[in-house]
């Protein structure tokens, strides 16, 4: 199309691909649920399907169908922070407050044992001492938003064990993006700084807190005497609409036709800034959001909302993530390589994860599900895999198993824990 300027033929790229890729997993998803298994599952093989190295690499009118360009891995994102901010409304601060040492204990035992294995697999397999570090750093992270997703699609996301595994992933997050800055700092200065470790180690969780508590004791209190009635959202005829009942009352001191939804989206968008200017991930900034959020009198109204926006932006990260697999890139020595990698990772999960569950809650059942749970690797292990890529650390087999772990984990830490769920018959 030369007569189509550049920036109008990415904007055009970019619809048709969102076009495509949240059809396609919307589709997919649809599928999957009425087959019994998670939509997630889905939603990520519609990516790996659509991929430009498959069906996404034919072209149309001269370009290809799929083109997973900035504006499309931004909407990707988006789909994610919303995830966890979903999570936060969801998540009261107390009790994740009393989840905290179980999760940060359990978070420990996950991030500890895989960058150690991983680390170790690559060692053995003859890659670079630079690679092998950061493939171990690679493993470290649980994607929250896909155990949340997962949580959601067997509906399990009101539960104890649910309860334990978002606090785990989250303070795994944190874990594995520490490790994630240590490790980077290591492979570009060849020297191991304890300053600078104790300095990244104290601001991650630093800001993570000052971003909760701000938000729960200060933001939330500025909101309930913004909106001083339980519910209080949607208008109808002047008075407010309070569990599909018309309630009359005091108007709140900003009229609700729309200023509290949009207000608590800015500030989801907001946090999930700071966070990422403080080199945290965004999502985590998006989870303090909600739960701040979740000590409001506007709860019911802006759970109703993320629910419609998630319904579209949550299958296209991980329809994206799908995207992201070059099956055509993956040797004969490379696929053991990845199988070795991708089935250590799992273990690592299970049993660093699942251990501390049992030591502490004498409780063999959670344990499993909570290991199994911890299992998904998506957002960070993608961060760690662009960044091998693109500085030349990663090699294009290692990248792909980078990829494959994400894909793989995801496919399956659903099945498995809906399996598990079944067969260990736990309810709470």
């Amino acid at each position: 199309m030369d007569w189509v300027s550049a920036s109008t033929t990415f904007i055009l790229d970019t619809l048709l691909t969102l076009c495509l890729l949240l059809f396609t997993a919307k589709v997919a998803g649809e599928i999957c649920r009425r087959l019994g298994i998670a939509e997630v599952v889905g939603e990520l093989l519609a990516g790996v399907i659509m991929a430009p190295t498959l069906l996404g690499g034919y072209y149309f009118l001269g370009a290809p169908l799929i083109t997973v360009n900035d504006a499309v891995e931004m909407f990707a994102q988006l789909g994610a922070i919303m995830l966890l901010f979903k999570v936060g409304l969801e998540m009261r601060f107390d009790k994740f407050t009393r989840m905290g040492p179980l999760a940060t204990m359990i978070a420990a035992g996950g991030v500890s044992l895989n960058f150690i294995l991983g680390f170790a697999l690559s060692t053995l397999w003859g890659y670079p001492q630079k690679e092998a570090l950061l493939v171990g750093a690679a493993l470290t992270a649980t994607s929250a938003a896909i155990t949340v997703k997962v949580l959601k699609d067997i509906g399990k996301n009101k539960t104890t064990v649910s309860d334990i595994l978002v606090g785990s992933a989250v303070m795994d997050d944190i874990l594995g993006l520490v490790v994630l800055a240590i490790v980077l700092g290591l492979v570009s200065n060849d020297s191991l700084d304890l300053v600078s470790i104790g300095f990244t180690t104290i601001k991650a969780v630093g800001v993570l807190a000052a971003l909760m508590l701000i938000g729960v004791f200060v933001i939330s209190k500025v909101i309930n005497w913004l909106c001083p009635r339980d519910g209080c959202a949607r208008p109808i005829d002047g008075n407010s609409l309070i569990n599909g009942k018309t309630v009359q009352g005091e108007h709140c001191k900003i009229p609700c036709n729309g200023a509290q939804e949009a207000t608590v989206i800015a500030m989801c968008f907001g946090y999930a800034y700071a966070a990422g200017m403080a080199g945290l991930s965004p999502i985590l900034g998006a989870f303090a959001a909600g739960m701040s959020i979740a000590e409001t009198n506007v709860l019911e109204a802006i759970n109703e909302m993320t629910d419609k926006i998630n319904f579209i932006l949550a299958p296209l990260f991980f329809v994206v993530i799908g995207t992201y697999m070059n099956l055509g890139a993956i040797s004969a020595n490379g696929l053991l390589f990845m199988i070795a990698l991708v089935v250590l990772a799992m273990l690592g999960k299970i049993v660093g994860c699942g251990l501390p569950v049992l030591l502490i809650r004498k409780n063999w059942k959670e344990a499993v599900l909570v290991g199994l749970g911890m299992m998904a690797r998506g957002e960070v292990e993608l961060i760690v895999g662009g960044v091998g890529i693109t500085t030349g650390i990663f090699s294009q087999e290692v990248f792909s198993a980078i990829i494959l772990l994400v894909v793989v984990t995801t496919v399956i830490t659903p099945i498995a824990l809906k399996q598990a769920y079944k067969i260990l018959k736990v309810d709470n």
